[in-house]
């Protein structure tokens, strides 16, 4: 059972990265569009976060935390975005995939049994998919760059870090209220990020369905990953969502999306495989 609610978490993640994908590229032609559209997900997500809370407690302590959680997803995807315009791709991105070693070593804070070959195998994983990321980005680095990535990175590893915290609480159980006050935080974030009317910003029927889809997707891996991150050990859920769902969107983007890797992407994304397995194997 838990490895069925693994597997439905990753792929929601992977479903969700594929639409966006393709709705980016084709719908939305600017950063307001992309607001607006976050915006519509955001709300299906509050819809069903609202409608499974119902059933659970509501404490000032997840209200707090949710709040906290809420600002720092904010600022964690707004550095990520501001990160990728000012400087390479390949670098960015594997900056802000990096951060999984923050919530991966928090677990020797929650009791959890440190294992130094699992480390080794979560920067070998790193390192595999630093190889599997496009490097065709002529953007060069710079200080403002830096600045931004870094901020993304600690944005990004506390993430995790925080659901690790709420989950090892005695209000491990209002997880929907928890998601609830943090989709509010980041719907807001969004609105206020708009310039101009709200009603100006126009978007087709099948990208208001995508955003229906997207939404649904967003709320499945939110909630089971905050689930799980109580469930399994931080030295195994950490890299093996995050590595699962890089390696997974790649195979998605040559399947799918018809992009073509080169050798050394593919050399990446078979070792990538290997270490989320090992990684899974070994003590």
């Amino acid at each position: 059972m838990l490895g069925l609610t693994v597997a439905v978490s990753i792929s929601s993640m992977v479903f969700q990265n594929c639409i966006f994908n393709n709705v980016s590229k084709k719908e939305l032609k600017s950063n307001e569009s992309i607001y607006k559209y976050n915006i519509f997900i955001y709300c299906v997500c509050l819809l069903l976060f609202g409608v499974m809370m119902i059933k659970e407690g509501m404490s000032l302590y997840t209200l707090t935390l949710g709040l906290v959680f809420g600002v720092v997803t904010a600022l964690s995807n707004f550095y990520k975005v501001l990160s990728l315009s000012k400087g390479p791709m390949h670098i960015t991105l594997l900056v802000t995939t990096s951060s999984m070693i923050i919530p991966t070593l928090s677990g020797v804070f929650f009791g959890e049994t440190f294992s130094m070959t699992k480390l080794c195998f979560v920067f070998v994983l790193i390192f595999f998919v630093y190889l599997s990321l496009d490097r065709t980005s002529d953007k060069s680095i710079n200080k403002s760059w830096l600045i931004c990535c870094m901020i993304a990175f600690v944005m990004q590893g506390t993430i995790g870090v925080l659901q690790k915290i709420h989950q090892t609480s005695d209000c491990k159980n209002e997880l929907n209220f928890f998601l609830f006050v943090s989709f509010c935080c980041s719907a807001i974030f969004n609105r206020i990020r708009i310039k101009g009317k709200f009603s100006d910003i126009k978007l087709g029927k099948k990208t208001m369905l995508l955003a229906l889809f997207c939404g649904v997707c967003t709320y499945l891996n939110n909630f089971l990953n905050l689930k799980l991150s109580g469930l399994i050990p931080s030295q195994v859920f950490f890299p093996l969502v995050n590595g699962s769902t890089i390696v997974l969107c790649s195979l998605a983007s040559v399947i799918i999306f018809k992009e073509k890797l080169t050798k050394i992407q593919v050399i990446g994304l078979c070792g990538g495989i290997l270490s989320l397995v090992a990684i899974c194997m070994v003590k």
